[in-house]
C-alpha cells in the first residue's frame, strides 16, 4: 500500500490539485484510443442515470468539505470523502465480452479483479477492453495493483496517479477493496472546492447568488 509525505501547505495543495486534474483531463482526453471511444455511444436514458449519478456523487462531495473546511484549509482531506464506494468485482477467469457488459450496464470505466479471498490482484479499464478482441480478465489486468487506505491525503494520492499514468486507485482496508478513486472523483473533488471558492466570494462582496450557483448541474 502506498505511503506519502503529508507535510504539504494548503496553498499548495489547492494549486497542486488543480494542476493535477488539469494533467489528468488532458491524460484522459488525448489518448490513442479517444476515436475509438467516440464510436459507442450511450443510449439518452444512460447518459441520464450517469449525469444523475454523477450530481448526487458531486453533492457529497460539497456537503463533506462544505461541513469542515478546515479539512481543505488544512490540507487533511482523506480519499474516504471522495472515494466511490460503488465497486464493480470480477474474477480472474472472466471473459472480456462478459466484462465489457458489465461495464455497460454498470455505467462504469473500472473493473477490480479481486481472487478467492476477495483481495485485489489487478485493475482493467474501459481502454484495456477496447484494446483487445477476447480474452479473460487475467490477460488484461494491471498487476500488481497499487493501492491506497481511506485514510490516504488527497493531494498526494493525485500526484501518485499522475507519476504513475493511472486514472485510478483502489481503496483497500485490511485486504479488502473498500471503494475507489478515479479522474471523475478529483474532478467533482475540484468542482466543489471551486464551488466553495465562489460561494465565499459572493459571501464577502453582499452579492445575491446567481442561479447555477444555487443548483450546479454536472
Amino acid at each position: 500500500m502506498a505511503n506519502f509525505d503529508q507535510g504539504v501547505s494548503p496553498i499548495i495543495a489547492v494549486a497542486m490539485l488543480s494542476l493535477a486534474v488539469g494533467v489528468l483531463v488532458g491524460y484522459l482526453i488525448s489518448g490513442p484510443w479517444r476515436g475509438r471511444l467516440a464510436l459507442v455511444r450511450p443510449a439518452p436514458n444512460a447518459q441520464e442515470a450517469r449525469r444523475s449519478s454523477l450530481y448526487e456523487k458531486r453533492q457529497k462531495i460539497l456537503r463533506r468539505l462544505q461541513d469542515d473546511l478546515d479539512l481543505l484549509l488544512e490540507n487533511q482531506v482523506e480519499v474516504c470523502n471522495l472515494m466511490s464506494t460503488l465497486v464493480v468485482r470480477v474474477q480472474p477467469g472472466r471473459s472480456v465480452a462478459e466484462m465489457r457488459r458489465l461495464m455497460s450496464t454498470q455505467h462504469m470505466r473500472h473493473l477490480i479483479v479481486v481472487d478467492e479471498t476477495e483481495r485485489a490482484v489487478g485493475v482493467i479499464s474501459d481502454r484495456d477492453l477496447l484494446a483487445v478482441k477476447d480474452g479473460i480478465a487475467a490477460d488484461v489486468m494491471h498487476s500488481p495493483v497499487m493501492a491506497i487506505s481511506p485514510q490516504s491525503m488527497l493531494l498526494p494520492t493525485v500526484s501518485h496517479m499522475i507519476e504513475n499514468n493511472i486514472s485510478c486507485l483502489p481503496v483497500v482496508e485490511e485486504d479488502c477493496v473498500v471503494g475507489i478513486v478515479t479522474t471523475t472523483d478529483l474532478l467533482l473533488t475540484l468542482q466543489s472546492i471551486l464551488r466553495i471558492l465562489q460561494m465565499e466570494r459572493v459571501s464577502r462582496s453582499g452579492e445575491t447568488p446567481q442561479e447555477d450557483m444555487v443548483d450546479c448541474m454536472i
